[in-house]
């Protein structure tokens, strides 16, 4: 058995065995890391310049230089490539471009010279003929007479439907409008001498009875057709002596004959009208100063007939006489009798009746 004392001095032995070792590997670890900050220490600080170092730093500054310039040039050289290759594509692009012009451009001109053909044979066809019959009707209503008859129309038109409005509210039975003597009665044996009822523009008998240079009240008044009465209570408004009306048609006589007796007799001044249901032809006239007035009742050979008759009675009496004619030009009838001359208008009437009445006045006079 060991004594205490070895024991201890053979643990001391196995613990510097163990310690030792691992002593002298820390220490050559921190030698070997001295080692190597010395060797970096050593590389950082500068080398004492020498000749050879400044021959070799010029050569290397001349080698980055050349390189610069050698990288310059091949990039130039790249660029001009580039473009050069652009330049080529763009020519291609043009020329297949115009190739495609040419042949839109023929195809066009083909494609017109069918068109141009088309429009030319539409124009012969069609656009030709419409403009002949275009310039035909442009001519003709150019022309003098067709133009008086647009303008006498409109004149017509202006008369009934504007300036006749208030005269027409005053009578009882209408007298505007239009009537054919087939739908009406008339027992008379000049039935197909008489022409159909229309009747008098107020303006125009007025313009007539004004143009009469004198005293309007110590004449007669006798309308020969007098229709609906218009006329005769028209003239009712003047100061006549006496007023008569004579209209063969017996729906006319009878219009006529109410509108008397229904018309104001505030508005008439001279109030002694008739209207008698007979044959012009056949009835006789007052003997005194009579006005006749004709809106174209009937044909040349009644007013003859009734011409004969006026004539007449101015032969048994001899005295003043008027003849009033609108819308007729059978006024070479009246001139035949030898006891009548045209009476000449003032200009003022003239133009008035010229430029607002839709049909002539004609006045004539008797030479007593």
């Amino acid at each position: 058995m060991e004594s205490h004392g070895n024991v201890k001095k053979n643990l001391f032995n196995q613990s510097c065995c163990t310690i030792l070792p691992y002593a002298h590997g820390v220490k050559a670890t921190h030698v070997r890391r001295a080692s190597k900050r010395d060797a970096v220490d050593a590389a950082d600080e500068p080398e004492p310049p020498r000749r050879g170092n400044k021959v070799l730093a010029t050569k290397t500054a001349s080698a980055r230089t050349a390189s610069g310039e050698a990288w310059s040039k091949a990039g130039q050289l790249k660029l001009e490539a580039l473009q050069s290759r652009l330049a080529q594509r763009v020519a291609t692009l043009a020329g297949k471009t115009t190739v495609q012009t040419k042949q839109a451009t023929k195809t066009a001109l083909s494609t017109g010279k069918v068109g141009f053909s088309k429009a030319a044979q539409i124009s012969r066809d069609t656009v030709l003929p419409e403009i002949s019959r275009t310039g035909s009707w442009l001519w003709q209503r150019i022309r003098r007479e067709r133009l008086k008859q647009d303008y006498r129309d409109f004149l017509v038109w202006l008369h009934e439907s504007v300036l006749d409005v208030g005269a027409e509210s005053l009578f009882f039975a209408p007298t505007k409008g239009y009537l054919p003597l087939d739908s009406l009665t008339i027992e008379s044996g000049n039935r197909a001498f008489g022409h159909d009822y229309r009747p008098s523009p107020r303006f125009v008998f007025e313009w007539a009875i004004s143009a009469i240079p004198e005293d309007l009240g110590k004449f007669s008044f006798v309308d020969y057709g007098a229709g609906k009465g218009r006329v005769m209570l028209l003239a009712s408004q003047h100061e006549f002596k006496t007023i008569g009306g004579m209209e063969f048609a017996a729906e006319l006589h009878d219009a006529a004959t109410m509108n008397i007796q229904q018309f104001p007799r505030s508005r008439m001044t001279c109030r002694n009208v008739e209207c008698t249901l007979a044959d012009a032809a056949y009835v006789g006239l007052p003997e005194d100063e009579t006005i006749y007035y004709f809106y174209n009742p009937f044909s040349r050979e009644v007013l003859a007939a009734v011409l004969e008759i006026i004539t007449a009675s101015y032969h048994e009496r001899p005295r003043r006489l008027y003849v009033v004619l609108v819308d007729s030009s059978d006024g070479d009838l009246v001139m035949q009798t030898g006891i009548f001359g045209r009476l000449k208008m003032s200009w003022f009437d003239r133009l008035r009746a010229r430029l607002l009445s839709p049909y002539p006045i004609a006045i004539y006079r008797s030479l007593a």
